[in-house]
């Protein structure tokens, strides 16, 4: 005898919030010891918890105001008729004390795993103000902003850069207009003032107008003369531009403004590609070529800018809006060491006591929640956040070995591992507070503006790096007295940047 079953109803129960956590300087995965609670930003009596399910991801089913959407599809209907979310905060704390407990903000409900983007790298240009989680402009402002931008032209030779094509924001926009009836090359814009690292990154731009005729519309990722990609619209087509060794290659798609209005250069680094995107809205992206990276990104400057080669009777403009450089969200959210923390398994450790010595009107006071980044040579940078006691750690893996070079364009072989030394460079980002909170607000850590470190108690030198040695722990403080006659300060001293 067998039963038939019939369904009569199918009832799905979304989780408001999914979130995994992973180390933030080695990578790993973390899916036990944490206890994660969730609140509304405006009652924080009002708790629930985050467990963590089979697949390591810490999940809260139901949270206070989120009964209605917890009983969504969650399908694309469900999402694109939501209408609004509410404020959460999220706490994370180690029951194993490896990692720094802290605090964020996040909009509820979200869509699959709540992400995190890293900060980019810089070099070069005006100095960094803030950790720069983006680099973006609106065109809002009505002005270059110097700080971001510098007026020029990418394209060779450097002759054809020329101040009479204006590069103006106008209307909320860059609007950048080519000379008409003119024989020769002609070329302006906005380059980045900074070089950016792009790896694992996305630049995207919206081009409200593109140019007319022979005259052409540029967006460009360089790295220098011979290595770039490059977006070109000129006479009616799209061009999908690489340059590697200074071998150039290309695609070209007919130019239809409405679906190709948003560009997009996307660096993908687990497959180690380059893809050209267009979106009509800068939300649904579609892969136009895609490239082998064939030349580092770490260090590449932006172009936005429009000219002409040849004589154009009516170039028109090239405007653009809304661009932005950041790294590819990924489905994590970082942790942490905390500065009690041991290391494992022969993994290297930098140590400090952060200390300001012009707070509390000059009586001194831990440097609470400052940030601080190391970093080495060929790797990514390090980032260790202080305790409300100004102590930070940062643990890692040691870097291969490396022999110093022989003169003649290699490297002789390294020495024993044990005798490795290595330069670590360092930076500092550090907010005074009147009273530290319980816990740091991660988002406002990294917001924290530039600070100085300085390696002598009168802070007259600035302290930029140290010696990391194989099998200590390097321990970075400060010096009283003058050379030869030093002693090492039990803190490392960081002030406000002047």
């Amino acid at each position: 005898m067998s039963t038939s079953f019939a369904l009569l109803e199918r009832q799905t129960v979304l989780a408001p919030l999914g979130l995994r956590f992973r180390d933030a300087v080695t990578g790993e995965a973390v899916g036990e010891g944490l206890v994660v609670t969730v609140h509304p930003a405006a009652n924080p009596d009002a708790r629930t918890r985050a467990f963590p399910n089979r697949s390591g991801a810490y999940v809260v089913h139901s949270a206070p105001g989120l009964q209605e959407a917890t009983r969504g599809a969650g399908d694309e209907a469900f999402w694109a008729g939501l209408t609004a979310k509410k404020s959460f905060t999220i706490e994370v704390a180690d029951a194993l004390r490896r990692y720094l407990p802290f605090t964020f903000t996040a909009e509820l409900p979200a869509r699959g795993l709540l992400t995190w983007v890293w900060p980019l790298e810089a070099e070069g240009g005006p100095a960094l103000s803030a950790p720069a989680v983006s680099l973006r402009d609106d065109f809002g402002d009505g002005a270059l902003d110097a700080s971001l931008w510098t007026l020029g032209t990418l394209n060779a030779p450097q002759s054809v850069w020329d101040a009479g094509v204006t590069a103006l924001e106008q209307n909320g926009r860059l609007v950048v207009t080519p000379l008409a009836s003119t024989s020769g090359g002609h070329y302006n814009g906005y380059l980045s003032a900074a070089k950016w690292g792009a790896a694992g990154a996305r630049a995207s731009v919206e081009v409200a107008q593109a140019t007319e005729g022979a005259a052409e519309t540029i967006f460009t990722l360089a790295l220098d003369a011979s290595n770039w990609f490059r977006f070109i619209v000129q006479a009616g087509q799209l061009l999908f531009q690489s340059r590697a060794g200074g071998a150039e290659t290309s695609a070209t798609l007919a130019y239809d403004p409405a679906q190709h209005g948003w560009w997009s250069l996307r660096h993908d680094a687990a497959a180690d590609e380059v893809s050209f995107e267009t979106s009509a809205d800068g939300r649904v992206w579609t892969r136009r070529r895609v490239v082998p990276r064939q030349f580092p990104l770490s260090a590449v400057t932006v172009e936005l800018g429009a000219g002409s080669s040849a004589s154009v009777g009516s170039p028109g403009v090239a405007a653009f809006d809304n661009f932005t450089l950041e790294s590819n969200p990924v489905p994590f959210v970082p942790l942490f060491s905390a500065p009690t923390r041991a290391p494992q398994g022969g993994a290297a450790v930098l140590r400090a006591e952060l200390w300001d010595p012009t707070a509390g009107g000059g009586a001194g006071a831990p440097a609470a929640y400052a940030l601080l980044e190391a970093r080495l040579a060929e790797r990514p940078t390090l980032r260790g956040v202080a305790d409300s006691a100004g102590r930070v750690a940062l643990v890692f893996p040691y870097p291969e070995p490396s022999g110093a070079p022989d003169g003649q364009g290699g490297s002789l072989p390294p020495p024993a591992y044990t005798s490795q030394e290595w330069e670590v460079g360092l930076r500092a980002f550090y907010a005074p507070r009147q009273e530290a909170a319980p816990l740091p607000d991660i988002n406002a850590v990294f917001a924290q503006p530039a600070a100085d470190l300085w390696a002598d108690e009168a802070r007259a030198v600035p302290l930029t790096k140290a010696a990391l040695r194989f099998g200590q722990e390097l321990v970075v403080r400060s010096l009283a007295g003058a050379p030869p006659e030093t002693t090492p300060l039990p803190v490392l001293l960081i002030t406000p940047a002047t």
